[in-house]
């Protein structure tokens, strides 16, 4: 937890600068979603549009003394982010690649070493590019561009990767992302819903529910938003992928007991896929999934 903290805080100081238009790079336009690596176990999507009030609160609830107004100017430069987590029980790994608005000249100037970080350059090989990393307490984050702010795990290899993809024809629109490319174009697709992605369901099952439901899952992914009726809760939808149709019978009663579902917010289809829609959940108990 307090590492997370720790990466939102740097994320969003950098953002606080945030002035003016944004400014595309020259040669290929590089999406931030391209950049994250397929090495996380759980993936989420955030666009501003689902719900600014969750990333007002990310930067209220992490950086002290920041006025309202600021954050709400914070949020108003960022457009999604797209993010993948590693949790064990002492330790969380994240791996951040932001769509956004960032004047680079004005970030020398605040994330300097009088301010507590460490400044160095990465040039990828056979590259004749260089590229500024600051790092503070072991979290690195870098600006590639105006649009794009990447944090976290293997800043090298997202710069690497940036570096190629940005020194490609203009013409060529392309993703080339390590996700598969089901999860690629369901995050991609996240425009007025957050959306997340478990690839290992269990630990996030137990959060949710708050108990330790073994329903032998291959994954599950949902979408989420605020409550029309409620601003305190989320409307959640999930889809459950079992390994088999005798699992999901199982894990269907399971489900329908932890969650109090009706026969209207359950589909079946196929032989292992379950989906349940319109649960009603308290936003505290989906930050904890998110580890805010």
């Amino acid at each position: 937890m307090k590492k997370l903290k720790t990466y939102l805080v740097l994320l969003l100081l950098s953002l606080i600068l945030l002035a003016g238009c944004k400014t595309l790079p020259a040669g290929r336009i590089v999406d931030p979603i391209e950049l994250l690596d397929n090495n996380s176990a759980f993936y989420i999507a955030i666009p501003k549009a689902a719900d600014t009030v969750l990333i007002e609160r990310m930067i209220q609830n992490n950086v002290k003394n920041l006025s309202e107004s600021d954050a709400k100017l914070i949020v108003s430069k960022v457009n999604k982010i797209y993010c993948g987590l590693n949790r064990s029980r002492n330790f969380l790994e994240i791996q951040a690649s932001i769509d956004s608005a960032i004047p680079l000249s004005l970030i020398p100037k605040v994330m300097t070493k009088k301010n507590g970080w460490q400044v160095s350059k990465y040039s990828p090989e056979s590259s004749t590019s260089e590229y500024t990393v600051y790092n503070y307490e072991n979290i690195d984050i870098t600006f590639p561009n105006s649009s794009i702010t990447c944090l976290g795990r293997d800043i090298e290899t997202m710069l690497s990767k940036y570096d190629t993809l940005s020194n490609m024809p203009a013409e060529n629109v392309e993703l080339y992302s390590d996700l598969p490319d089901e999860l690629l174009t369901y995050l991609k697709g996240a425009e007025d819903e957050i959306r997340f992605y478990a690839g290992k369901p269990q630990s996030f099952l137990t959060i949710l529910t708050g108990a330790n439901l073994d329903l032998r899952l291959i994954d599950v992914k949902g979408s989420f938003i605020t409550d029309p009726k409620h601003e305190n809760q989320y409307l959640l939808n999930l889809d459950f992928n079992f390994k088999n149709d005798k699992f999901r019978k199982a894990g269907k009663a399971l489900l329908t007991l932890a969650f109090g579902l009706t026969n209207s917010q359950e589909e079946e289809i196929g032989f292992s896929e379950l989906k349940i829609s319109g649960i009603r959940i308290d936003k505290k108990q989906l930050y904890k999934i998110l580890v805010l």
